[in-house]
């Protein structure tokens, strides 16, 4: 019995979390961020480019999400809103104001975003640690895979498992200013 009721506080107080973690976000996140985005090749840093994100309310549900890239002179500015769909399960969309709209999801402290463009898979994660946002991409090639599994094996049918080619890295760690 008392494993029970301990289990049953254990649940309320992880669903209370949940919610005060839902709750909070983007709000808590709201300020300006800058750093370095740094793209990699195979085995080293091919590209360093400097990244704002600016994080600011807009309404209860609705937040300015400007990331400004600036690479030797040049600045190129994504000036999105990140808007709340639903807060119990963490839905969240990035509307790139040009008929774009990318689902998003915040758990375990993380907003991420999967995708496709043109043949490319695009995982992107936004994180935050104390004063710290940390961006990452990775994307995969769409039209590069190898498939394995598909098969009868020990008389259990494995289902089939596609791979692929995962041709970029990006990260960045954004200071609050």
């Amino acid at each position: 019995m008392k494993l029970k009721v301990f289990f049953s506080c254990l649940v309320l107080v992880f669903l209370s979390f949940k919610s005060w973690s839902q709750e909070s976000f983007p709000a808590s996140w709201e300020g300006n961020y800058k750093g370095d985005l740094e793209i990699y090749g195979v085995d080293s840093i091919a590209m360093r480019v400097t990244m704002i994100l600016n994080i600011k309310k807009k309404s209860d549900s609705i937040f300015k999400w400007k990331i400004t890239y600036n690479f030797k002179g040049k600045v190129d500015v994504r000036d999105y809103i990140l808007k709340l769909i639903d807060a119990k399960n963490g839905h969240y969309t990035i509307d790139e104001k040009n008929t774009i709209v990318i689902d998003s999801y915040f758990r375990a402290n993380i907003l991420t975003s999967f995708f496709e463009v043109q043949d490319s898979f695009i995982v992107s994660t936004y994180s935050r640690k104390g004063n710290s946002i940390i961006f990452e991409i990775i994307s995969a090639n769409g039209k590069k895979r190898t498939s394995s599994g598909n098969k009868l094996f020990e008389g259990e049918t494995i289902p089939k498992v596609n791979s692929y080619l995962v041709n970029g890295r990006q990260k960045a760690v954004l200071i609050k200013q």
